[in-house]
């Protein structure tokens, strides 16, 4: 093969491919994602409590009753998935304040009632309330079978799931996502059994046999209580959040709601553009040289 030949070859598949990588597609949690827990003042546990994700807390230095928690099968005390005021801790923070910025960010497309107890069922979208949420009976999130689309409940206070309530998701997969994004606190009542990330600017304290069975509770500048809960991480695809936490839909404009997917930077466009300019060039002398 010719080397003009060759460098076509390296235009037309190499740059595309750089473009492709020069995504800014941090998904939302970033390296919070990891973790079931994360607290910033302090964990609290009473009781035994299980983790199905990492557990964390920056800047606090303390995790009460740490023995009685059991991190992904194991003892919390001494578990690599535990992190008390360390780097990975402090990385998991930075990342769940551009969440929070960038998850409220979002316009709303759906205004609901403060008072969950007549809303029966769902379907993805960016959703907020006047105030508060206040989560009672059964709630359903149905993402009707497709990918990359999430629920993102935006509560102007404080979110409260009543002992009983339940949340399910149906007809989803791993890359769709449910956050609950407080601008004050979430308290989630003993017996309750939901799904989503529990992101509170505040506080998150969930009483005495909670379950989230797909989501994390994470507060940003408070404190995580726990009373015998069991949390398993995950709920944490779509949509996506460049590094300065701003979520990019469609174009790079703010999304209009979920189920957006990443955006090239400019960088990349330019990269693609170059390469197909490149390829043209070098076509045309090629051709003329017949």
């Amino acid at each position: 093969m010719r080397p003009r030949g060759l460098s076509v070859l390296v235009l037309v598949f190499v740059l595309p491919l750089l473009a492709v990588g020069a995504y800014a597609d941090t998904i939302v949690l970033g390296s919070a994602a990891s973790f079931a827990v994360l607290g910033a003042s302090t964990v609290t546990n009473t009781n035994a409590t299980t983790l199905n994700g990492s557990l964390g807390v920056w800047a606090g230095t303390s995790i009460t009753d740490l023995a009685d928690i059991t991190v992904n099968g194991a003892p919390a005390t001494g578990n690599l998935a535990t992190h008390i005021t360390d780097g990975v801790a402090k990385q998991a923070q930075g990342d769940l304040t551009k969440a929070i910025v960038g998850l409220n960010l979002l316009p709303s497309l759906h205004l609901l009632p403060g008072d969950l107890s007549g809303v029966k069922k769902v379907g993805p979208g960016v959703y907020s309330s006047p105030s508060t949420f206040d989560l009672n009976g059964t709630l359903i999130l149905d993402a009707q079978g497709k990918s990359n689309v999430s629920f993102i409940f935006l509560v102007k206070s404080t979110l409260t799931a009543e002992s009983g309530s339940v949340v399910k998701l149906i007809n989803a997969d791993s890359t769709d996502g449910v956050y609950w994004v407080e601008t004050g606190s979430a308290n989630l009542l003993s017996g309750a059994n939901v799904v989503g990330n529990f992101l509170a600017l505040k506080d998150v304290t969930l009483g005495s046999a909670v379950t989230i069975s797909c989501g994390s509770a994470m507060a940003n500048t408070g404190e995580v209580t726990m009373i015998g809960d069991t949390i398993t991480k995950g709920c944490n695809g779509s949509p996506f959040i460049t590094s300065v936490g701003t979520v990019v839909g469609p174009g790079g404009a703010p999304a209009p709601g979920p189920g957006t997917t990443p955006v090239p930077e400019p960088s990349s466009l330019l990269l693609l553009g170059a390469g197909l300019l490149c390829f043209g060039i070098l076509g045309r002398r090629q051709f003329g040289n017949r």
